[in-house]
């Protein structure tokens, strides 16, 4: 029987140990509270797989082991369904000749585990050359039954589109249709996509179309990704440190001089110093001094550290000082206090266009709530 234990930290940690390969032994922990984190960051199939190879999976709790084994069948349907609506998206979009490159998880599933549904991922990524083509990749999209979902817009505020259909086996699919590497103002304008696809590597495992970026630069948008996640408001997720612990340990020392060169000359050492660093932490990622002190350097001289673009706003005041023009400043906050009707009506399910005036005034007053109630919670720290 396992001994309850209040902590999901502790169920994190027991986690992560699994996830480094030593195989700890049975968690005193709640088989609820193991589950639930599990889920959250994003490794509850992985788990289930390594427990599953593991000499002492017989050891483990009859309830556990039947319940990770009915989520990991359950992710591996999801899967099937899921690689048959892609192939179907990607030749599709083959037949328009419109460029793509698949991003982050979907890319990453099938590049670094061994089983693709592995991977944990709500959504699928996909980078076009600019925001032209992205719409008219979604007019292909109609034709396959899939639905625009509300999206904040603005050129400053986001750069994708999202989109949505029930497919293959009733499954839900969404797609993320973006025209920037990244969809923050504070680092979009870092690539663009003629460099990604010009060191792109295919994708055999969903068919003839598919594309993901190079290892270097799927490590640099994981190590970005992870930051806007954190700066954005969200907790850190085992899932995305591991993404860049799997990336960094296949990097060979030519791509790490490529890698590190990248991170200075784009200004992106913070956020690849702060992945880096925690995946190293959580699941012992080697890394040479060399690198981390360069990235320690290029940190310095970027001139603002990681951990204090948490909570939002801070992120957000410092997207605010990198635009490079008091009129961008001033579109983007704009584009921020007043987005447009039809993202309204989506986030409040709005149909009387006579009330949008007042969501417009609801929504600013508990932007400024948030942002007091951040600002008292720092300042009590």
């Amino acid at each position: 029987m396992p001994i309850v234990s209040p902590s999901p930290d502790s169920a994190r940690v027991w986690l992560a140990t699994l996830l480094r390969g030593e195989v700890p032994i049975a968690p005193a922990l709640a088989e609820s509270i193991l589950l639930d984190t599990a889920r959250t960051e994003g490794v509850l199939a992985l788990c289930h797989n390594r427990l599953r190879q593991s000499p002492a999976w017989a050891q483990y709790p009859v309830t556990l082991r039947v319940a990770l084994t009915r989520y990991a069948y359950q992710d591996i349907a999801v899967e099937m369904a899921r690689e048959m609506d892609l192939r179907d998206v990607l030749d599709a979009l083959a037949r328009q000749s419109l460029p793509v490159l698949l991003l982050k998880g979907e890319a990453l599933a099938c590049m670094l585990y061994p089983e693709p549904h592995l991977r944990n991922r709500c959504d699928t990524d996909l980078l076009f050359p600019s925001r032209e083509e992205a719409e008219h990749a979604w007019c292909v999209l109609q034709t396959l039954g899939y639905q625009r979902a509300g999206a904040m817009s603005g050129d400053l505020i986001s750069y994708e589109l999202c989109c949505h259909k029930t497919g293959h086996g009733g499954l839900a699919h969404t797609l993320d249709l973006h025209w920037r590497w990244s969809n923050a103002a504070l680092f979009a304008e870092r690539f663009t996509f003629a460099e990604l696809a010009a060191s792109a590597v295919p994708i055999p495992a969903l068919g003839p179309q598919a594309h993901g970026l190079s290892l270097v630069h799927a490590l640099l948008l994981a190590c970005v990704h992870r930051f806007v996640s954190l700066g954005g408001g969200m907790a850190d997720r085992l899932i995305w440190l591991y993404d860049i612990h799997l990336l960094a340990q296949r990097l060979t020392d030519e791509p790490w001089q490529q890698f590190m060169a990248l991170a200075e000359e784009r200004t992106l050492c913070g956020p690849c110093l702060d992945g880096l660093d925690s995946a190293r932490i959580w699941f012992g990622t080697s890394l040479s001094d060399a690198v981390l002190s360069r990235l320690r350097a290029g940190t310095d001289r970027e001139g603002f550290d990681p951990r204090q673009l948490r909570p939002r706003w801070r992120y957000e005041w410092q997207t605010f000082r990198a635009l490079p023009s008091t009129a961008l400043r001033l579109r983007w906050l704009g584009q921020h206090l007043c987005p447009t009707a039809t993202y309204l009506r989506s986030q409040f399910n709005v149909r009387n266009p006579l009330w949008l005036p007042w969501f417009y005034g609801m929504r600013i007053v508990r932007g400024a709530g948030k942002l007091f109630h951040q600002s008292r919670t720092i300042n009590s720290r």
